[in-house]
């Protein structure tokens, strides 16, 4: 084997699984079209570098859920796991203040770009081949998530086969070790128990975090009740978010997780944190989060595409802008402006698009771009205190089926919901969110002091400072020598804008400050 070569992940092969890549899978005479074939055979997680005669040959997974980086240097490739390395060793280049408006839109940066210009990635799908004499580069998709037309529906019965061997796929690959299910109050990672229950797998441990008194963590707790699982509760404040996100220890994850191009995922980190620090799960668990299995499902679908046969690409724009270009107050026009030429390249939207395939595009956007970006780096907070994971909704089986399930069947997550009543006999409803009558109050109480309800906001203000706390202002976050787009208002109090779009902010300021390195 090269030097060069890098074989990580978890994948099945041949109804085999491998907890770490094979390297016969890559004999000395593997070719592109080799790795090609062994690339479309492969379910699970897994990053690959190998040289071969003439090629350097490198993917990612269906999901990026192990994320690769390289840059062109003196018709050399660099390519490896970790940005802030190549960024090293490109003598640090400055930002690409062109990729400044996006990362702020959305919290992370789209296609193959990072924040440096210099840097780039592979998408989810994706793979590359290096031709050493020549040195160019081509990066191609092997898999790409698009709704198939024409072919049969599938069954209430065939997605809960289904549902029951990614089950047993993840069970197979734990050998024995304990399952950590992070359970909401919601379907997903409710299914995942559910079904762990069904096939008696015999180590099963759920928690949950935030307050006892928050309607989902009681739907929760009854939940784990109900299947005879143990439960634990991770008790949070705003104190104990600020001291954490403040800490040492956070920028050595920020450094760890956000690979120069995401905003960091800490909804569950100091859940994690506590739960390791106690012994309350054992080291050599595997958590299990429940992320992104109502994405396939339609639960992001707008009503738009139910309604209408067919869509103008200006809808479709919009539909995508509304999703994911959200946490600064930004009109469509000045979006469009931005981004909309790019977008219709990259998905290829014509003029008139019919709603199917509309939503398809959608999706698709949604997949590469959100969920393997953003959402699936939630893996990193588990993997940053020395746990291994797993993403059962990402299992390619689980992935085929949704990609046949017709739009009608997806709009308002109508399959899913049937099947629900069939199979899911967990006598707890879901949660919902809190009573309308706090609906109620909470918006009049953000209407005259922002989201001074949402404790997520201590992260980044110390609440013993009542006065800051109402007044610090979006500009205190900005690192200096930098041109922010006007759309950052930044007379705006921060306890006023969007928690991910200030998380943002603030990764920049410590990316820039050297506080990172």
């Amino acid at each position: 084997m090269s030097q060069a070569d890098l074989l990580q992940g978890q994948v099945w092969q041949g109804g085999v699984f491998y907890d770490q890549l094979p390297a016969e899978l890559f004999p000395l005479e593997c070719g592109p079209e080799d790795f090609v074939r062994v690339l479309v055979r492969l379910n699970g997680h897994f990053r690959i570098i190998i040289e071969r005669g003439d090629y350097i040959l490198a993917a990612v997974d269906r999901v990026r859920s192990l994320p690769l980086f390289f840059a062109e240097q003196n018709n050399q490739l660099l390519i490896g796991p970790d940005a802030f390395e190549l960024r090293s060793s490109l003598g640090k280049p400055a930002l690409d203040e062109n990729a400044l408006p996006e990362f702020l839109l959305v919290g992370y940066t789209c296609l193959n770009n990072t924040l440096f210009k210099e840097i780039k990635q592979l998408e989810a799908g994706q793979y590359l081949i290096w031709h050493k004499p020549t040195a160019t580069l081509r990066i191609k998709d092997y898999y790409r998530y698009q709704h198939v037309f024409g072919e049969p529906e599938p069954s209430l019965e065939q997605l809960d086969r289904m549902l029951e061997n990614i089950i047993l796929r993840l069970a197979e690959s734990a050998q024995d070790r304990t399952l950590v299910i992070p359970l909401s109050g919601g379907y997903d990672s409710r299914q995942i128990a559910v079904m762990l229950k069904r096939i008696g797998y015999p180590k099963v441990v759920c928690f949950t975090y935030g307050s006892r008194l928050h309607g989902e963590c009681a739907t929760s707790r009854k939940v784990a009740k109900f299947l005879n699982f143990p439960w634990h509760m991770v008790e949070q404040n705003r104190l104990m978010w600020y001291k954490a996100f403040q800490s040492e220890e956070m920028r050595s994850y920020f450094r760890f997780s956000t690979h120069l191009c995401s905003s960091p995922h800490v909804q569950d980190w100091l859940a994690v944190q506590k739960l390791k620090e106690s012994g309350l799960i054992p080291d050599d668990a595997i958590i299990v989060p429940g992320y992104s299995g109502d994405f396939p499902q339609g639960t992001k679908l707008p009503q738009v595409f139910g309604n209408k046969a067919e869509l103008a690409n200006h809808e479709l724009l919009e539909a995508i802008y509304r999703q994911h270009y959200d946490l600064w107050h930004c009109s469509n026009d000045r979006l469009n402006a931005m981004f909309a030429e790019r977008i219709k390249s990259y998905l290829q939207i014509p003029e008139l698009v019919k709603a199917e395939i509309a939503a398809s595009l959608f999706d698709e956007w949604d997949w590469r771009q959100r969920q393997a970006k953003f959402i699936v780096n939630c893996v990193r907070v588990y993997e940053f205190f020395g746990y291994d994971w797993r993403l059962p909704f990402f299992d390619r089986e689980y992935l085929d089926l949704w990609s046949r399930v017709p739009l009608k069947l997806r709009i308002g997550r109508g399959f899913y919901l049937q099947y629900l009543a069939k199979y899911q006999t967990v006598p707890v409803p879901a949660y919902h969110g809190k009573p309308l009558p706090q609906r109620l109050r909470d918006k009049y109480v953000r209407m005259q002091a922002g989201n001074i309800m949402d404790p997520v906001y201590g992260r980044i203000l110390d609440y013993r400072n009542r006065h800051d706390y109402l007044n610090t202002r979006v500009s205190s976050l900005f690192a200096p020598n930098l041109n922010y787009p006007d759309f950052v208002n930044q007379n705006l109090t921060i306890l006023s804008a969007k928690i991910n779009g200030i998380q943002a902010l603030y990764y920049l300021r410590e990316l820039l400050s050297g506080r990172l390195d």
